[in-house]
Order: structure tokens, then C-alpha cells, then sequence
């Protein structure tokens, strides 16, 4: 019989019988068998424990790891939540890289500077390196510098933090806009309440935007989602550079201000909206919307607490000396994991405050309710955005929430009912009650474009908001919002290297870039800004002065001098600083040097004479003295009245809601004579747009038919002074214009392509070139009434150049043109006129993308335009921006090299010329209607529109003092009262 080894590997001896007399075995040698026997038992007992304990340990561990996992993620919101340092001489920009970062040290010397809190009085040097500011001195040339560094004199030029846009959509929306590519709502698959969703994840890193912007001073922008859902999702901080990574591409991690930071060292922002979006995307009331979001913060609250219970159980668990893994493995037996719903991880955090709050809301009732319910779970908003209502109940927010920042529009408003309480002293009366406000663009395309965010600014300070709140709310305050103020927002030592070297004081009208520094790193390239500047105003005197606040009145007093001035048959207006009215529909006007200002004499209400005050008195018979009202005005402007074209005046009031207009016309192309619309008939006078008119000076405005497709219908002349009606007075002309549209918005059931609307525009001149009567098309053909073609592509108007030539009696206008400069000599050639929506335009669609970026990228198509030669004239979309058709010109003739009186033309003469209404068709001017006062004054008293202003209107200093129309009514007087909903 063989043997077989042990559990020792040793065999045991061979077996042998006993017999039956050694039937006991003696003593000792029986207790050694016994010991051998326990020893055996025992090893093998042992053994057997030990795989056992082996294969428990095994499984502990697994446990302990997914033990510690989970309670990593009870620490990670206490990490998050801990308070950022504030800037040292040692911190580091994360984003700087060897390879594409800032190489080479530069200094700024003599540079005026708003550091982010305050202009400074002294002239100072800033060296920044490696991304990072290092230094900010007083200007001396005993300043020490690293030897290589690069030195730029700013010769006194006006330096600012890089802005701070706290409310973007780029990225999201790229341009051009195209349905492929834009990602900014996601609905209605998931509901009203997507706090999972993540802005990031729709990023497009080669946005063209991302440089445009830049270049007008914006280096930060807190990109958000959309606000059709009540909760939208994550945002991010990016920077506007380009391909800043070091090897030059498109990566959307490298775009975000984090980028370089761990991950629990990063901020987290989430948007919520509420009112119209949400309500309209989901057919919601608010109370359903109001509930979803209840509902959805309860659910999240629950898996919150429940978390929070795990995490204090296991904090126990962990903490124990002795019999850790038995400890552990019993927790997740009877506990079982920490409880995780990904869908409410963002919801959760909300709740933790570890996110900054942004919310999309503009009434007061929303606001207020808003508040409640965050409250009720609580949760505390950092900013409320567009808010254009939030001024009518700062003290109610003060008290709800005392840090709330408001983050709104300078301008934009009346586009939906929510926005129809909007004012321009908005921001005054907010930050008069000491709540926070800031600016920012919305940047969804050209009506709300990012790179214009200084000049949010500017129009605020217009109407009041002071010069350091001014700079300040495109800068540190929205910096501050975002608690991204360790970083950006300031010059500052320790900051990040973001900063911007203004032409003029950055509250000017016009006032554009010239270097732009992201992470140290320039942005623009000196010679495309030196050809961008090629014909501006440059050298001016005053570049760094601060523009003069509007001038303003008590409702008392205003009702005090306009009664006077109403029952006055002769006024004197003296302090007239500058008459802009064309001499060549007036008599001369005796320009006084420097030190005399002008005087304007009234004699009911025409012009009888401008000139110094002793020449124009000297007219006025004697007994008229003792009936004369004078009225000093300093520094004050005269200018021909302002004249709006192409806006919804009296056709429209809210756009988003059709019982507040005359409502969409759809002409049709295949039988246009039965289809033609007429404004005339639909015109409705009063509402905030005529309100924002008369502000602006805007004495009448030429309104066409509302239309989608190729035909619009025919135009009217309207007046905008209050209680016109259209039995009184309110039509100055009823047909002005025959419009039409070539384009992608012209596309229609009759003409689906841009080809057939070129067609059909030919076959209607065709057709009315044949006819020998009244009927709008034969008189569009010859030239007795305009055709206002809106178009803004190259090839499009390149179309309208050769319709042109094949009729070339017809007066034909181009309306929009983005980008008519492409082919402005042609247009010039061709004497086609352009009234020009796109001056500050945006490539913000497939057919405009080609049009100039304008300053500093390029040259501005209004300069373009006029060194062509090229009839110009200027209009803006959106009523609640026309009370600034007078700053567009000056903006418009900083670029183009005009002086003040060609710059008011472009929205006033011009546009009656370009329109064939002027005084050669006895429209707009008249002449030698003279009488006792005056007539021996001159070749013939003027007979415009004209207004008088506080200041230059150009400059968006001026208020309206006085408008009167050609016909010798009083239009307005002093609209801008302290006490007016502007």
C-alpha cells in the first residue's frame, strides 16, 4: 500500500496489526501520540482559520475602498467651500504656459488708470509678466524695470481692467448662427428643470466671436445656458483668446478661466430663469413653474439629507482604532453606500452652496417670488439678470437679498411684456439705493453684441450713473458677482495680466481699443488697428476727459419753463454753443469765436435768427422786449430734428405680442397689386417707443409695413410728438416708400429662394416700367417714390446693382446693408444709396458673415461707405434704441473723419435727401416764410424740424430742451424729466 504525504509533507509509518495483548499501550508513549495528534489538529485548524481571515481581508478591503470613495465625496463640498486667497507677490497665473504664454516682461508707462474702484489721479507705470500684473507705480523715470522687458508709453492714454461680461451666449451660439451648431437650449425632453445639464458640453472653441469681442475690451465672459428652462444647467468663466493652449487649437478646456486649477479649486455657476422664457417654451402658468421647481429642490433636498446622514454615520465608521474593517463592512451592510441620483448631483450641490446662483428675471412680482421660493430651500442668488423692472423696488430686494447683484441692459427693451417697463435711469436709481449693478450683453447676436459692452456703460453714465459705477459695473462688480475678484476685475498686483488700452476715455461715444492684453499676451495686431484708425478723429483734446452726465430737471421745474416757453411768442435761447443746422436751408448763421456763444431767437416758435445775443436782439422790434422770454442754456446745441427710420413706430408696440400691433404681413409675390400693404392704415399713435423718441430728439419716423417674406408694403411719415393723433397731425406723409426684402428673412411660400426674389423684383419694375399710372409699382419704376430694398449680403446687393442698370430711373435704396462696403464703389458708381442698420452690425449670420468686424479689426463700413462716396445714412433696429440714432452718427463720423454738422446729417438731412423728401420736393425744409421778425435777417428763415439741446448730442451729453416742428408746433420740451420712466 503506498503512503501519502501529511499536511507537514511528512508520511506517517507503515501500518501495522496490533495484537490483542498489546491492547494498551504504556503511559508516556501514549501521551506523545496524543501530542502529536493535538500539534497536527492545530496546524491544520490554523490553516484553515488563516484562508478564511485571507479571503475576509480580501473582501474588506474591496469594501474599505468603495468606503473611502464615498466619503471623499462628503469632504469634496467643505473643499470646495473654502474662501479664496486673495492676490501675492507669489501666486501664479494657472493658465500661463511656456510655450504660448506671455514670453516677455511689459510695462505701460504713463498711463491714466481706473484700476477697477477708482480713476487715479497720478499718471502711473504697470509691469505685468508670466501673465500676471507685478506692479503698479507712479510714473517716474527713476522706476526700475527688468532689463528686457518691453516698454509702451500710452503718452496719458486711458487704461482699464479687461470687462467682465457676466451674461454671454457665445460658444453656445457660434457665429454664424447656424442650427448645427447652436446648443444653447435643451428642450422640452427633459422638463423645465435640467440642473445637469452643463454649458461646456455645447462650448465651440473656434467661435470668430471669441476675437471680436476681445476686441472690444470683454477678456471675460461668464457663458451660460439659455433661459427657456427654469433651471438651464451649469455655466463656466472663459477667456476670450483664441487658441491660447500651447500647441494652437481649438480645446475647449484651455478657453475656461480654471483651466490649470484642480478641480474642487474651481467655482461652479448654475442658470435658473424664470417668467416669459420658460412660461412660453413649456405653455406653463408660473404657478406650474414655480411647482416644478419646488418639486424638483425636494427631491433633491431628500437625497441631501439623506447623504448627509450617510456621511455623518461614516465619519464614525472612519474614525474608530479598533476592528476598522468589521466596522466597515457592517456599515455598508446595514447602510449600504452613500446614496447618489446623478440627475440631482448639480441639485444637491445648489443646495450645499457650492454654486453661484444667476437668474434670468425681470419683474418685480418675480423677482419677489423667485427669492421666496430659493429661500424656502435656502439657497441665496448671487445676481438677478436683465431685471429691467428691478428698479422700481430696490429697497424690496435690499431686503429680501442684501448682496444681489443686478445684472442688466443700459438700453434694450420693449422686445416682450417683461421688458416693456424698462428705463434708462435703470442703473442710477439702483445704485443711488445701493444695490449692485452691473452691465452685460446677453450676446446672442447683433441686437445685444458682447463687443459693445463698454458702451452699456457709457449710456448708463449718460443718464446718471457715476463714472467709477460706471466703469465699475463692466469690470470689478460682475468680477465680484462670480467671486472671480482675486483675479480679474483690477490692476492690481497679483491679478491676471487683463487689461485695456483705450483711444479716448472709455465712456466716450466711440470709444474703441487700440491693445487688448489676455494673460499678458497682446491681442490685436498693431497694424490692423493703425488702418482701423485710418481716417478717425485722433489727437482730440479732450480724449480723456469724462463725458458730461445729460442734463436733468424736476418735473416742477420743467412744467414751469415749458409753460412759459408754450404762451411765449418771442424766445431768446442763449449759450448756444453750436448751431449743426445746414446752412443751405437757413440763413447765414453768424458763427461767433470761442468765447461768445450763439443765441437762437423764437418768434412763435420759427427761427428768426441765430447769432450773438446783441445781433439777434437787435432784430426784434422794441415793443417785443418787455414779452420776451429768455432762457440760458450753457454749453447748449442746435441741431435739424432726428429722423428714424425703419424701427415699429405706430405699427407695433411689444413684438412678442401681436394684440400690441398692427400685426405680420404676409404679401404675396404672385399677385402683389391685390397683397400691397399700406402703414398708413394701420398706424396707431403712443407707447414707450415714441417716449425713447422724443427723448432722442426724433421728430418724425418713417415706419413700413410689419412683413415676413419678399413683399412689405408701403411706408408712411409719421410725427412723434405727444397727442398726434391720425386726425391730428400725426402724418406727415402717408406714402413714403415701397419696400421689399432679398434675403434668408425673405424667404417665402412665393419666393422660397434668395433667386426668385430677385426675379420677382425684376418682373415687378418690368411690369410698372409698363404702366402709365398712380399705381405704386409704375411709380417705383420711375422714380416717383423710393424702393427700400433691405439686403445685407455682398452678392445680394451686387443683384441690386445690376437691377439698377437695368432700370435706372428708379430711386433705389439699400436698407440694412452689413455689407455694402464690399462693394462701395460700385454703389457709389451706380448712385444706390445705403441707409445703414449695420454700422456696429455683427457677423452673426451665414449672410453677413463677410461684412468688416469694424474697429479695431477693421475699418468701419460707415467709413468705408463714405470715402466711397456712397449716399449715407443711418438707422438702428429695436424702437428702445432709437432715443440714440444722435450718438450712432457721432460714432459713426468718429470713424468715417466727419465733423458734427456731416455727422447729423446722416440721421436727419440725409435721410430726407436719400428719400427725395427734402426741400427740392417741398418737404422737411422751407423757405422764405419771413415776417416782421427777421426779415431782413437772411435768404429765407428756416422751416426743418429743429431741437435744442443741453449739450452735444453727438457725445450723448445733450437732453432735449426743445423740439419744434417745421410746421412752428412745439414737438417737446424738456422729455427728460426727473421724474420720467425713460
Amino acid at each position: 500500500m503506498g503512503t501519502t504525504a501529511g499536511i507537514l509533507g511528512i508520511s506517517p509509518p507503515a501500518y501495522e496489526q496490533v495484537t490483542s495483548s498489546r491492547r494498551y499501550l504504556p503511559r508516556r508513549h501514549r501521551r506523545r501520540v496524543l501530542e502529536i495528534a493535538g500539534l497536527t489538529l492545530g496546524i491544520a485548524l490554523l490553516l484553515h482559520v488563516e484562508s478564511i481571515f485571507s479571503w475576509a481581508a480580501t473582501s474588506t478591503r474591496g469594501q474599505e475602498f468603495l468606503f473611502k470613495q464615498d466619503l471623499a465625496k462628503c469632504y469634496a463640498s467643505q473643499e470646495r467651500d473654502q474662501p479664496q486667497q486673495l492676490p501675492s507677490g507669489k501666486r501664479k497665473n494657472p493658465r500661463w504656459n511656456s510655450k504660448a504664454g506671455q514670453k516677455v516682461a511689459v510695462v505701460l508707462k504713463n498711463v491714466t488708470l481706473f484700476d477697477g474702484e477708482s480713476s487715479l489721479v497720478d499718471a502711473v507705470d504697470i509691469l505685468f509678466e508670466a501673465g500676471l500684473i507685478f506692479s503698479v507705480s507712479k510714473s517716474s523715470s527713476s522706476n526700475s524695470f527688468p532689463r528686457d522687458a518691453e516698454i509702451l508709453d500710452v503718452k496719458g492714454g486711458f487704461v482699464t481692467p479687461g470687462l467682465v461680461d457676466m451674461h454671454s451666449h457665445h460658444l453656445l451660439i457660434p457665429f454664424p448662427k447656424l442650427a448645427a451648431t447652436t446648443d444653447v437650449n435643451d428642450m422640452p425632453l427633459f422638463g423645465p428643470t435640467t440642473t445637469f445639464l452643463r454649458a461646456i458640453d455645447g462650448f465651440k472653441p473656434y467661435d470668430p466671436a471669441i476675437k471680436i469681442i476681445a476686441s472690444g475690451g470683454v477678456t471675460s465672459s461668464l457663458v451660460l445656458p439659455g433661459s427657456g428652462n427654469i433651471i438651464g444647467g451649469e455655466a463656466y468663466v472663459v477667456k476670450n483668446q483664441l487658441l491660447p493652449g500651447p500647441n494652437g487649437e481649438p480645446v475647449v478646456e484651455e478657453l475656461l478661466l480654471d483651466h490649470g486649477l484642480p478641480e474642487a479649486s474651481r467655482r461652479r455657476y448654475l442658470k435658473m430663469a424664470c417668467g416669459e422664457n420658460p412660461k412660453g417654451q413649456y405653455h406653463h402658468t408660473r404657478m406650474g413653474l414655480v411647482w416644478s421647481l419646488r418639486e424638483h429642490l425636494d427631491k433633491a433636498r431628500k437625497v441631501r439629507d439623506s447623504q448627509d446622514a450617510w456621511c455623518e454615520n461614516a465619519l464614525h465608521v472612519e474614525n474608530a482604532i479598533f476592528m476598522k474593517g468589521s466596522r466597515i463592512s457592517r456599515f455598508l451592510k446595514e447602510d449600504g453606500r452613500r446614496p447618489q441620483v446623478l440627475e440631482l448631483d448639480t441639485a444637491i450641490a445648489l443646495l450645499k452652496g457650492e454654486l453661484n446662483v444667476n437668474v434670468h428675471c425681470y419683474e418685480p412680482e418675480d423677482l419677489e417670488r423667485m427669492l421666496a421660493v430659493l429661500h424656502e430651500f435656502g439657497v441665496h442668488p448671487a445676481a438677478f439678470h436683465h431685471a429691467l423692472d428691478a428698479w422700481k423696488v430696490p429697497e424690496l430686494l435690499k431686503q429680501l437679498e442684501r448682496n444681489v447683484t443686478i445684472a442688466t441692459f443700459a438700453e434694450n427693451g420693449f422686445f416682450k411684456h417683461e421688458a416693456y417697463g424698462s428705463n434708462l435711469r435703470g442703473p442710477k436709481i439702483l445704485d443711488d439705493h445701493g444695490v449692485k449693478v452691473a452691465l452685460k450683453s446677453d450676446h446672442t447676436g447683433e441686437g445685444n453684441y458682447a463687443k459693445y459692452l463698454m458702451y452699456q456703460a457709457s449710456v448708463s453714465h449718460s443718464f446718471g450713473l457715476p463714472e467709477d459705477k460706471a466703469l465699475q459695473s463692466v469690470t470689478s462688480i460682475p468680477a465680484r458677482s462670480i467671486q472671480q475678484h482675486y483675479r480679474i476685475g483690477y490692476i492690481r498686483p497679483g491679478y491676471d495680466a487683463d487689461l485695456v488700452i483705450w483711444d479716448v476715455h472709455p465712456l466716450q461715444v466711440g470709444a474703441t481699443p487700440k491693445q487688448v492684453f489676455i494673460d499678458g499676451n497682446p491681442i490685436l495686431d498693431t497694424k490692423t488697428v493703425f488702418d482701423a484708425f485710418t481716417q478717425a478723429w485722433t489727437h482730440r483734446e479732450d480724449a480723456i476727459k469724462v463725458p458730461e452726465i445729460r442734463t436733468s430737471i424736476s418735473q416742477g421745474q420743467r412744467e414751469d419753463i415749458c409753460t412759459k416757453i408754450h404762451s411765449s411768442p418771442n424766445v431768446l435761447f442763449t449759450g448756444i454753443r453750436k448751431s449743426l443746422l445746414d446752412p443751405s436751408h437757413s440763413f447765414p448763421i453768424s458763427n461767433t469765436d470761442d468765447t461768445e456763444s450763439l443765441a437762437l431767437l423764437l418768434h412763435n416758435n420759427r427761427i428768426a435768427c441765430i447769432s450773438a445775443p446783441s445781433s439777434c436782439l437787435s432784430l426784434l422790434p422794441s415793443n417785443y422786449h418787455p414779452s420776451l422770454l429768455k432762457v440760458h442754456v450753457p454749453g447748449s446745441y442746435l441741431t435739424p430734428g432726428i429722423i428714424a427710420f425703419g424701427n415699429g413706430l405706430g405699427l407695433q408696440n411689444i413684438p412678442r405680442e401681436s394684440s400690441t400691433g398692427d400685426g405680420i404681413s404676409h404679401g404675396s409675390a404672385v399677385s402683389p397689386q391685390t397683397s400691397l400693404h399700406f402703414a398708413k392704415y394701420g398706424i396707431h399713435f403712443g407707447g414707450r417707443g415714441f417716449e425713447r423718441a422724443r427723448i432722442g430728439g426724433v421728430t418724425r419716423a418713417i415706419t413700413a409695413p410689419s412683413g415676413s417674406g419678399f413683399l412689405q408694403g408701403v411706408s408712411l411719415g409719421l410725427r412723434t410728438r405727444e397727442n398726434v393723433t391720425v386726425l391730428n397731425d400725426g402724418i406727415w406723409k402717408d406714402e413714403v416708400a415701397l419696400h421689399v426684402s432679398i434675403g434668408q428673412v425673405a424667404k417665402g411660400d412665393d419666393t422660397p429662394t434668395i433667386s426668385s426674389q430677385i426675379e420677382q423684383l425684376h418682373q415687378l419694375l418690368t411690369s410698372g416700367s409698363n404702366l402709365n399710372d398712380s399705381s405704386v409699382y409704375a411709380r417705383a419704376a420711375r422714380g416717383a417714390i423710393p424702393l427700400v430694398v433691405h439686403a445685407v449680403n455682398e452678392d445680394d446687393i451686387s443683384q441690386l446693382i445690376l437691377l439698377k442698370t437695368a432700370f435706372p430711373t428708379t430711386n433705389l435704396v439699400i436698407y440694412g446693408g452689413h455689407a455694402s462696403p464690399l462693394v462701395a464703389s460700385a454703389l457709389a458708381t451706380s448712385n444706390i444709396p445705403v441707409i445703414l442698420t449695420g454700422n456696429r452690425g455683427a457677423p452673426d449670420t451665414w449672410e453677413k458673415s463677410g461684412m468688416p468686424a469694424g474697429p479695431p479689426l477693421s475699418r468701419s463700413p460707415a467709413s468705408i461707405l463714405n470715402a466711397a462716396g456712397v449716399k449715407l445714412g443711418l438707422a438702428v433696429t429695436g424702437d428702445s434704441k432709437i432715443w440714440g440714432l444722435a450718438q450712432e452718427a457721432g460714432w459713426a463720423a468718429k470713424f468715417a473723419g466727419l465733423d458734427e454738422r456731416q455727422a447729423i446729417k446722416l440721421v436727419s438731412d440725409n435721410i430726407l435727401e436719400i428719400l427725395r423728401l427734402d426741400g427740392r420736393s417741398g418737404v422737411g425744409h422751407r423757405e422764405d416764410k419771413r415776417d416782421e421778425v427777421g426779415a431782413d435777417g437772411g435768404k429765407g428763415m428756416y422751416g426743418g424740424d429743429f431741437v435744442v439741446w443741453s449739450g452735444n448730442p453727438l457725445r450723448g451729453e445733450g437732453s432735449v430742451v426743445l423740439s419744434v416742428q417745421d410746421d412752428g408746433k412745439i414737438a417737446d420740451c424738456w422729455p427728460d424729466f426727473e421724474a420720467a420712466a425713460l
